[in-house]
């Protein structure tokens, strides 16, 4: 191990919107003639602005993921208390080894935390893990490094990708829950028809998590203390019980496997309005959730003690408290506007700052699970916008900075609603095209989804397809008509016969268990009615449908359907060599 000549440290319930029509978000046409994206690029001609830092933020950003640098980071490895680096620079300047902490941004910094000046070309040195930091104590799990040369006027000119963790040491290396099957549920929640875990025989369900209906900075009665990084953070135990805990061991005493979606609402709805404000950035202007605070080590430092605590309760050897197997990060960031709020970005800005968050959860949880997932979380949106970016240009660059700053576990939990939320018949879709440039991807064109799922360049490592869980998405029913009643379950019958066909999917989690006024627009999402006086949650016929998907009576309940799609069999796959 080499000796590391110097170091020097610095103080330092769920609901939809409405999907129908496709907002742009605009930008600043003086930006036109900077490298920008396609998408970018649109609205910088529609003339609403983004700020110039943004603008020239997002040109350095695209700069970095195309450059091609001499020296590298080799390799970082954690363990309970220290952190290995190694790697190596090429040329005969003065370079140095720089940590940058999630509140840092790589491209912009010019005052790493911490710098460490390797003596020779090759170099491994190795760091305390936990360091001091002002009245924090901040934890380098959550780190990246890079090698920077000194400048003869004094700066400091990257001359390497950062890197992330590649390993880091778990408490619990157990096996991932299997699943039994693809039929799932989304948005699980306490009430009085948990029998349809059996009933439906699900394989999984998703879970809301908004951290900020449970998490506060001060002690009081009935509140979970927990120390994380120097502080001590409170939570409300008998939500914690009622609302997450009993869920979880309903699914688990199942083998049900469970993805938690960590979500943020501004300040004005969150139970301790200071801990919002601790967590909004300073940026956002807007939005029904919002991307949690990435600009300053008090703020990371409280949304990492969130999913410190998250992640110790949940992924414990005894499942004492039932257990989380997937970890959704946010919802809908292609919609940020309206989903993950952190102001009005360009996409390589927004989606960069996504991957901080994503990165930032991933290294946690491993922690206390050596074989979790974090899972992106995207609308139905491809090419066209549903919100305010494609997806797919967001995952080209979330794959290319995983590629850059070493690759990690992430997946997709993607939202494959039809492009017009309202319309039953799926399978008349005219924006979901068999393409791979086609504008949406719903039930009807999933093979494209399921085509990129296996492309060795959108793999883990290039070999280890990334789970896929469609993890919100339903058919409308357009009244409480038999004949609206009868198009849901047809669309449910079509949905599910792709689905089970399609082996780059491993679930689905229907949206909505009822009928919910939140889901917008007048849209019936429901398996079951509204569990209100009138309905009393009553089962629709999608609700039959779903529950003989997967069962020896799915074609005695589905075959019945063929006439409302139009088709005389159940033939409906498109061969993977006929997306173009």
């Amino acid at each position: 191990m080499e000796h590391v000549s110097r170091t020097v440290f610095r103080t330092v319930d769920g609901f939809k919107g409405n999907n129908l029509i496709c907002r742009v978000l605009l930008s600043v046409a003086a930006a036109a003639a900077l490298c920008l994206s396609s998408c970018d690029k649109a609205r910088v001609e529609e003339g609403s602005p983004y700020s110039a830092e943004d603008v020239g933020f997002g040109t350095l950003i695209q700069d970095y993921l195309s450059a091609d640098y001499a020296s590298s980071i080799g390799q970082v490895r954690v363990t309970a208390d220290k952190v290995s680096v190694s790697g190596s620079y090429a040329g005969n300047g003065d370079f140095i080894v720089a940590e940058i902490p999630p509140y840092m941004d790589l491209l912009r910094t010019s005052d790493p935390l911490t710098v460490f000046s390797p003596e020779s070309g090759d170099f491994t040195f190795e760091a305390d893990r936990f360091i001091t930091s002002g009245d924090m104590t901040y934890d380098r799990l959550l780190s990246k490094w890079a090698i920077f040369e000194r400048t003869s006027s004094g700066g400091l000119r990257l001359v390497s990708h950062a890197r992330y963790p590649d390993s880091v040491q778990s408490c619990l290396d157990r096996p991932e829950t299997v699943l039994k099957n693809k039929k799932g549920l989304g948005g699980v929640h306490p009430n009085d028809f948990i029998s349809d875990f059996d009933d439906l025989d699900l394989g999984s369900a998703t879970l809301n998590m908004y951290i900020t209906l449970f998490t506060y900075l001060t002690p009081g009665s009935g509140r979970i203390a927990h120390e994380y990084g120097g502080k001590t953070y409170y939570f409300d135990e008998d939500y914690i019980v009622n609302n997450l805990d009993r869920v979880l061991l309903e699914a688990r005493r199942r083998d049900m496997a469970v993805a938690a979606i960590l979500l943020v609402q501004p300040a004005s709805s969150a139970v301790d309005n200071s801990l919002g404000r601790l967590l909004t950035d300073p940026s956002c202007n807007g939005g029904t959730l919002i991307m949690p605070n990435m600009t300053s080590p008090e703020s990371v430092n409280c949304f990492a003690a969130v999913t410190d605590f998250l992640a110790q309760r949940y992924c414990r050897q005894d499942d004492m408290y039932g257990r989380v197997d997937k970890w959704i990060v946010l919802n809908e960031v292609d919609a940020a506007s309206t989903w993950a709020n952190a102001g009005t970005r360009p996409m390589h800005v927004l989606t960069d700052y996504y991957i901080k968050v994503l990165r930032l959860v991933y290294s946690i949880v491993r922690q206390y699970d050596a074989n979790t997932e974090v899972l992106a979380s995207f609308t139905h949106s491809w090419t066209a916008l549903s919100g305010d970016y494609p997806v797919r240009d967001m995952l080209g660059i979330i794959n290319g900075m995983g590629k850059a700053e070493g690759d990690y576990r992430w997946g997709l939990a993607y939202h494959t609603y039809p492009w017009d939320l309202l319309n039953p018949r799926c399978w008349e879709c005219p924006n979901s095209t068999f393409s791979m440039d086609t504008p949406c991807v719903s039930f009807r064109n999933l093979e494209v989804i399921d085509k990129w799922i296996f492309m060795p360049e959108n793999m883990y490592l290039g070999s280890r397809k990334r789970s896929l869980w469609l993890s919100e998405a339903g058919i409308n029913s357009r009244s409480y008509s038999d004949a609206d009643l009868e198009e849901q379950a047809a669309g449910t019958a079509y949905a599910w016969k792709k689905i089970e066909a399609m082996d780059g999917v491993d679930a689905h989690q229907w949206h909505n268990w009822f009928d919910n006024v939140g889901d917008g627009s007048g849209a019936l999402l429901g398996l079951r009615k509204f569990p209100d006086s009138q309905y009393a949650g009553a089962p629709k016929p999608a609700w039959h449908v779903y529950q003989a998907a997967g069962t020896e009576r799915e074609d005695e309940v589905f075959d019945r359907y063929l006439d409302v799609i139009g088709i005389g069999d159940w033939d409906i796959i498109v061969d993977s060599d006929e997306i173009d």
